[in-house]
């Protein structure tokens, strides 16, 4: 084995019920490498760094870490030999603090106890290579009262607290605002200069082509091809990962402004939003827009009843509604995509089946008892629609892709026949073909009658599907931008005018 291989796995083949994950994968990686893993989700690109960090063992195959066989038994393991990984889905002890999360499994004692001064001053000096982003997070906190992007770098920081010969980033970003997310390659550069081996995990072009060296191609749980970075590009990669050619990302854009749906008028809940009005259009997919933090969530959430509101009117279709909780909402037709699928839109150790029909479990009850063939029905029609994959309806959908798991979670609103459907991040953790596969559904549901508001911290994703956007800022509606004014210059610019305002006023 090459001395600058720091780690290899040998013909990994792993099968779960009814599926082949994996089947035959050998790959290298070297000392200071960044090295992208990418294909469609299912492809087989998380299931093979399970097995590298000990999550489950490989039916078939080794892995060899400076060129010794290991076998590991759990993740612990792992980290003890120096493989460190950040999941795309967060996994972090919600009810602890932030410094006992970024040390779990070896927080710092002194005389056999917690050295709670330690503890606090390490964990600072991890946030704070986050830059301005970080030194705001304070280590005492509860982990439950950060926002998503703030939990994300907590859990970038858990797997830097080790010392790594290995770390694996699987989609880091997806929570991430731009100068978070420069933040972070700028320390993964860091720490590749160092030595540490990368496997880096994202579905953004953007993101593998200026941040890796090497790119290894996954296909239906196969490795396709190796390649270096500075000798491929983004069509490439992108169809030897479909096997095909892929064609526009984002349909064409709507020409018709129909009646208006939805109407919005000076919701507040301070200190979160004051005072945003806005209105949905047939035919148009509107797009809440603004930095992460910005307050577009806290608006959604508030509209659909999930939290409450101080103060404003919500009118569907010119009529007034009351909406106190997120049942009234959904009763008129008034549906929310979350954008944390694992805390708030899944129930992980549930079937197919269940999550579908939990959240109208009357529509599919007959005499108090579940009817199976309408749910199962009901289920196999939208996983056509969506393209899911799955082995069987009873399967946990834990076991399933994130971007499977993204799409069932939006079958599952489609089911409630929604009016309006609020969908924060749609497309978090899915793949360049799967991305295209919803964009196309969004267009295709809104031109059905379904009016869509979308709220995307990829700015080239709220450009290239909304119609309209609302620019928000510090919890405040600052602008609304539609046609061929529609660009992240404008966005941007909007944002930048309201924040320099704003700081005259102070």
């Amino acid at each position: 084995m090459d001395s600058d291989v720091i780690l290899k796995t040998e013909n990994i083949k792993k099968h779960f019920t009814g599926t082949y994950a994996l089947k035959g994968v050998t790959v290298e990686l070297k000392k200071g490498e960044i090295h992208a893993l990418v294909g469609e989700n299912g492809a087989g690109k998380s299931t093979l760094m399970n097995i590298i960090s000990g999550v489950f063992p490989a039916d078939e195959g080794s892995v060899y870490l400076d060129g010794k066989l290991i076998h590991f038994r759990n993740p612990n393991d792992a980290q003890m030999s120096g493989i460190g990984f950040v999941h795309q889905e967060l996994a972090l002890c919600q009810d602890l603090s932030v410094s006992n999360n970024i040390f779990i499994g070896h927080l710092p004692t002194k005389k056999g106890m917690v050295d709670n001064d330690s503890l606090c001053r390490q964990s600072r000096q991890i946030l704070e290579k986050f830059g301005e982003s970080g030194r705001n997070i304070d280590p005492s906190e509860t982990v439950s009262t950060l926002s998503v992007a703030q939990q994300q770098m907590v859990e970038i920081a858990k797997a830097l607290s080790s010392d790594c010969k290995v770390l694996i980033f699987d989609e880091p970003t997806s929570s991430l605002n731009e100068d978070e997310a420069e933040g972070l390659f700028e320390m993964i550069r860091k720490l590749a200069r160092q030595g540490i081996g990368i496997f880096y995990i994202s579905h953004k072009m953007d993101e593998i082509f200026s941040l890796c060296n090497t790119i290894t191609i996954m296909r239906d749980g196969c490795r396709i091809e190796t390649v270096s970075v500075k000798d491929t590009n983004t069509e490439y990669v992108v169809s030897n990962m479909v096997g095909k050619e892929l064609g526009n990302l984002y349909p064409e854009k709507s020409t018709v402004k129909g009646a208006e749906v939805l109407r919005v008028e000076n919701l507040t809940r301070e200190p979160l939003f004051s005072n945003v009005s806005f209105s949905t259009y047939q035919g148009e997919i509107l797009g809440l827009c603004g930095l992460v933090g910005a307050g577009r969530t806290e608006i959604a959430r508030a509209v659909c009843g999930i939290d409450k509101r101080q103060s404003g009117d919500i009118y569907l279709n010119g009529k007034k509604l009351s909406v106190n909780n997120c049942k009234d909402a959904s009763r008129a037709g008034i549906c929310y995509l979350t954008e944390d699928r694992k805390k708030d839109g899944l129930f992980l150790d549930m079937s197919l089946i269940e999550n579908m029909i939990a959240p109208q479990i009357d529509a599919f009850s007959s005499h108090g008892f579940v009817t199976v063939r309408r749910a199962e029905k009901t289920t196999g029609r939208y996983k056509e629609l969506l393209n899911v994959k799955y082995s069987s309806l009873n399967q946990n959908i834990g076991s399933l892709s994130g971007g499977n798991q993204q799409k069932l979670m939006l079958a599952k609103l489609l089911a409630m026949k929604p009016k309006v459907l609020f969908l924060d991040e749609p497309t978090r953790g899915i793949d360049v073909g799967a991305k295209a596969e919803i964009h196309q559904l969004l267009r295709k549901l809104c031109e059905e009658g379904i009016s869509i508001v979308v709220i995307s911290s990829e700015m080239p994703e709220t450009v290239g599907v909304c119609d309209r956007v609302v620019v928000i800022n510090n919890g405040k509606s600052v602008g609304e931008i539609s046609g061929s004014r529609l660009t992240q210059g404008k966005i941007v610019s909007t944002i930048s005018e309201f924040s320099e305002k704003e700081g005259e006023k102070v």
